[in-house]
This record gives C-alpha cells, structure tokens and sequence, in this order.
C-alpha cells in the first residue's frame, strides 16, 4: 500500500555500510536465533510496521496448521519507531529477525548492504512469475531478487462526477489524457470554484506517485534499463508533465492545494464538489461515498503508449539467522505467496491482490463483490508499476516533487524542471544507488 516515504537515505546507506562490517556469518541476537537445534521444522521471528497483533495471531496460526513442526512468531513494529532505523540498528548489533516485511521496497536494497539479506534467486520463481508484471520486476535490483510482494496491493485510477458530467453533457469519463484536458475544460467555471481535474499541488512524494503514470502512458522511464540513471527527462516525460501545467494555466484546475492532515492527494476539493476529476486510491472510496458524491471510477487515461499506473507494494524478505530459522522463513514467505493468503491479505488490508490468481480465491470474491470500483482497481494492476527498487528513491523523488511543483508555479519550463530533476537524481544513483 501507498505511504510517506522516509527521507533519510543517505544516513541509512552509511549506517548500514557500517553494518556490513560486522559481517555476514548469521550469528544473531536473541530476536533472530529462533532456531530449534535437532529440530524438523523451526522458529523464526519476523518483523512488520503494518499487521496489527490480531492479524499477526491469525497469520501464525495458520503458517503452524500449513508447516508442521515450524513456527513464526510476528512482532509489530509501530511506525512510530522509525522502521528502517530500527533494522538497521538489528543488523548492526545481530538482533534482526528471520523475516523482514515492509512496505517499501527500497528498504531492500539498502538492507542488502549488510550482507545479511539472503536473495531469492530461483527459490521462489513459481511464485513470483505468478505475481502482476510490474510488480514482478520490482523485486529485483542489479540481478537479484531481494523479496517477494504480498497481497494488499494500492493504486491509483481516476475517479469523475457522474452528476458534474452530466449537466456538461459529456457521456462518460475521458479514455485519453487529452479527452480528460478537453473534458476539464468544459467542467470548469473558475468564477463559481469549479474545476475539471485535480492536479497535486506541494512538496511530498504524493506528487511524483500520481505523475508517473503520465509518464509511464507516453511510453517513458523513471530509470533506465539497469538503473544507473534517470530517463524521466526525455520527451516523454516534457510531455506528461506538460499535461499538467496547461490545465493549470488553462484554469482548468484549482491553482490551490487541498492537502489535508498530512495527506497530499487532494480528497476534499473531489469530495466538496470543488473538482470533477481526480486521481486517487481505494482508500478515498468511503470518503467520497460519505460525502455524498455520485461518483464513477473509471481506469488511467492513455497516453501515447497506452494507460499506466502507479503501484504500491508490501514485500517480504529473508535475512541471516541459523539454518532452521531460515528454512522455515522461507517456507513462509512461500506460504505468504500462495493464493489463498494474498487473497487473505489484501481482504484483510483492504488492498489488491498481488497476481491475478488471487482474484479467484473465494474469500476475495466475496469482498469483490460488495465494491463495484474494484474491478477497475485491479484491472488497473495489469500494466501498473510499483516506485523504483533502489536506495536513491528517496532522494530521486524528493528531487522530482520539488521540480514539478517549481513547473506546476510557473517558475520553470516543463523541460527546465525535468532537467533539474534528473540532474540532482542522477547524482543521487551515482552516490547511494
């Protein structure tokens, strides 16, 4: 699922840089030497920031009715506590569990630097092929593959007025970002603070998540192929950015932010009636049925390249502990990925399914069939792609939303922005990733 991200990587590379130096040999502390010696099976411990006790009670029951002989024994982690900093500290002092869950999925790699992560290459491929395209690729960072995604996926697809569209008279919601520029248009009178389109004002990653898919439609890249460097910068990225800006010079939407309590996806001016289109996630569901909006949800429009979306993923990873701990991690970030629990999970989180096998599993179905926006949502995971699996994300992104938002002001061209951008975040791979 889709959260703040942390803006401190260049202090936790250097921190686990450090850990790296207390070496990779497994001996651990008492949170991950959790092996039973002579025994079949084996207990480990793993760590999460999102399971509530509850969940963790119920995921462990059943991992111990699934694996004879093997125990996991969840611990919550509050978010609180600063999760990446408390790893970090574990692998410094051997105190890190046998399983890692986060959900950010460039935790990873920078994990990876203490040598203590163990890859999943080829041990859970059935697994992972069966996983949605962009969400595969995500697990993996310079050839190997760091972690396995869970059930509980977000995205995000565009949500119309169905009331707003009528009285404009326009039958149905836009198919291609300049139907959805053309549309706001028509559904904007500035003079009664009524826009068409939302665009994210601000400084907050929420910014470069709700752009990407306009990149990714007009067939761009956040990275190139090996992620050694920035590809947003090209045509294709001037072009989806410049989709942007001329709504907003077009007063086709709003020229203030509607952030809110920390939020920066701008959920009040949709449900206030402020706006008549908006890119947002199933989280803002209810609060538009609360407010009374007649709304339809409808998917991403395309671009040159066809439509896009960003995805947001929970991944597990196996870390260095003993032998029967690891052994019985790894079965269970295989029972995690079986069908049945990622269906389990993203009922349970109110996410998505991981891979479309999930979307069978009867206790999904049935929670398919109480939200008529589901569909949409999970269609929408078909050619979706999570952020980029690399420690310089932070930075990168941090870079972007500043650059976009100097655009989105009219303080630079489209193109003097995203070069800027690509500038700091190349800098940034070249230092961190």
């Amino acid at each position: 699922m889709i959260r703040k991200k942390a803006a401190a990587g260049a202090v936790a590379f250097g921190l686990v840089l450090t850990a790296a130096a207390c070496g990779g040999s497994g001996q651990t502390g008492s949170s991950g030497r959790t092996g039973t010696p002579g025994a079949a099976g084996g207990t480990f411990t793993y760590w999460t920031s999102q399971w509530q006790p509850d969940q963790i009670a119920e995921v462990d029951a059943a991992f111990a009715k699934a694996n004879p002989g093997m125990r996991s024994k969840g611990e919550y982690i509050a978010s609180s506590d600063q999760y990446l900093p408390k790893v970090i500290a574990a692998l410094k002092n051997g105190t890190h569990p046998t399983v890692l869950l986060t959900q950010n999925p460039s935790d990873l790699p920078v994990v990876q630097q203490s040598g203590k992560l163990i890859p999943l290459d080829g041990k859970l491929s059935a697994e992972t092929g069966a996983l949605y395209p962009g969400i595969k690729e995500s697990l993996f960072y310079k050839g190997h593959q760091l972690g396995i995604a869970l059930g509980g996926v977000g995205d995000i697809v565009l949500f119309y007025n169905k009331k707003a569209f009528a009285d404009a008279g326009i039958d149905g919601p836009p198919k291609t970002w300049d139907e959805l520029a053309a549309d706001a248009k028509k559904l904007s009178d500035p003079a009664k603070n009524k826009y068409g389109f939302y665009v994210p004002l601000g400084e907050a990653e929420w910014i470069s998540f709700a752009w990407a898919p306009l990149l990714y439609a007009e067939g761009g890249s956040f990275l190139n192929a090996d992620g050694t460097a920035t590809a947003f910068n090209g045509p294709q990225g001037v072009k989806a950015l410049t989709t942007w800006v001329d709504l907003l010079k077009n007063k086709a939407a709003p020229s203030t932010g509607y952030a809110q309590a920390g939020s920066f996806d701008g959920a009040p001016a949709f449900a206030s009636g402020t706006v008549a289109m908006i890119v947002n996630g199933q989280w803002a569901v209810s609060t538009f049925q609360k407010a009374g909006v007649d709304f339809g949800v409808a998917p991403m429009p395309a671009g040159a390249s066809g439509t896009s979306t960003s995805l947001g993923i929970g991944v597990a990873a196996l870390l260095k502990t003993d032998p029967a701990a690891e052994k019985a991690g790894l079965a269970f970030l295989k029972f995690l990925a079986t069908p049945a629990q990622g269906a389990y999970l993203a009922v349970k989180s109110g996410g998505l399914p991981s891979g479309p096998a999930q979307l069978d599993e009867p206790a999904l179905k049935e929670h398919i069939a109480k939200d008529p926006t589901y569909a949409v949502f999970a269609e929408a995971e078909k050619t979706g792609k999570v952020r980029p699996i690399t420690p310089a994300y932070t930075a990168i992104s941090q870079s972007l939303w500043t650059q976009i938002n100097a655009a989105l002001k009219g303080r630079k061209t489209p193109a003097e922005a995203l070069t800027q951008a690509a500038k700091e975040g190349d800098a940034a791979l070249k230092k961190l990733g």
